[in-house]
């Protein structure tokens, strides 16, 4: 399991928006697929960038890359390093959307054009999606690998868009429209039987309540309200591997006004959806902490979560186990051999 390190034990590293260096870490599995906490590797690092802050570290489904992910002052860019070759590529202009299900290929927004690009990950140099509405700002692979689910949505007020896009035929096909709520995150289950997506309030709060809904995978249309989810903050819900379960970040202070205006205010915790049955259940309980990255692992069994500036692992019935000690370290991603 690979996880961003920051220099300094508990210090506030977004104090600041001039960028300190960060190095990727990752923790071995032994033959039981047991991860060894005493072997801390150095899979790589990052100098210190200004106005600038890696905020995000995902890996790709066959564990042959790893983006990192600055958000800056002025723009966004994100790292994508080839794990075989320790080559990297500076995507600019933009942030990462979404893994195919083989890894081969990202999505990524170039927000300087407003475009949806179809990146290789081997040579990172992509194309622009074509027929896309301006205003795309999430897009996430069907499991098959051929249709892109998206949402857009024409500034303030407007509401918002979800629409399927065809990558064989380059075709766009809108399906459901919200005149006043922005849908956020639509992605479906690893086995394409189910859809799941954000919709929050149509408002210049930065930071609010969504609701999470379930939705037909066939025409987006919401079909159960599952639960209250922290929205804004750009935590997405994430399905697990058999395609049963929804993990979210439940937000604990929603009557904070400083809260809907300031990220690190955020008081959080994760819980867990049944899609099938509907039924909801804490993952954790922290009395006053931000809890967020949730990531499962590949076997499913377990998840491991960012709080407190640590590394956690939970499963499912299990009170959590922090994993990470005396280091300030967030963003965890599983790698699984290829």
């Amino acid at each position: 399991m690979a996880f961003l390190t920051y220099p300094g034990e508990g210090q506030d590293v977004n104090a600041s928006l001039n960028s300190v260096p960060v190095t990727l870490a990752a923790y071995p599995t032994d033959q039981n697929q047991q991860l060894n906490t005493t072997a801390l590797h150095t899979l790589g690092s990052q100098p210190a960038r200004a106005m600038c802050a890696a905020d995000e570290l995902t890996a790709a489904p066959n564990g042959r890359y790893l983006l990192i992910q600055y958000n800056c002052e002025a723009a966004l860019f994100a790292i994508l390093q080839n794990l075989a070759t320790g080559a990297e590529t500076n995507l600019a202009r933009g942030y990462f959307l979404d893994w195919s299900p083989d890894g081969d290929w990202l999505l990524f927004r170039q927000t300087d054009n407003d475009e949806i690009w179809l990146i290789p990950a081997a040579t990172g140099q992509g194309q622009p999606l074509p027929h896309l509405p301006s205003g795309t700002y999430n897009a996430a692979f069907h499991p098959l690998g051929q249709q892109v689910i998206t949402a857009a949505s024409r500034g303030l007020g407007f509401g918002s868009e979800l629409s399927v896009y065809d990558l064989a035929g380059q075709s766009y096909t809108r399906w459901q429209t919200f005149p006043d709520q922005i849908a956020a995150f639509p992605r479906w289950s690893p086995d394409g039987a189910r859809l799941a997506y954000i919709l929050m309030p149509d408002s210049n709060r930065p930071f609010t309540v969504g609701e999470l809904w379930l939705a037909d995978p066939v025409t987006g249309a919401p079909t159960q309200l599952l639960d209250a989810i922290d929205a804004g903050h750009g935590y997405p819900p994430v399905w697990s591997p058999d395609g049963r379960s929804l993990v979210y970040v439940r937000r604990e202070n929603p009557g904070s006004i400083r809260a809907d205006h300031l990220a690190p205010v955020l008081r959080s915790n994760l819980m867990l959806a049944n899609a099938v049955t509907g039924q909801t259940t804490p993952l954790t309980s922290f009395p006053d902490s931000l809890v967020y990255d949730a990531v499962w692992s590949p076997d499913g069994r377990q998840l491991a979560f960012t709080a407190d500036d640590a590394i956690w692992l939970v499963a499912l019935g299990q009170p959590p186990t922090q994993l990470t000690q005396s280091i300030t370290a967030r963003h965890p991603a599983w790698l699984v051999e290829n």
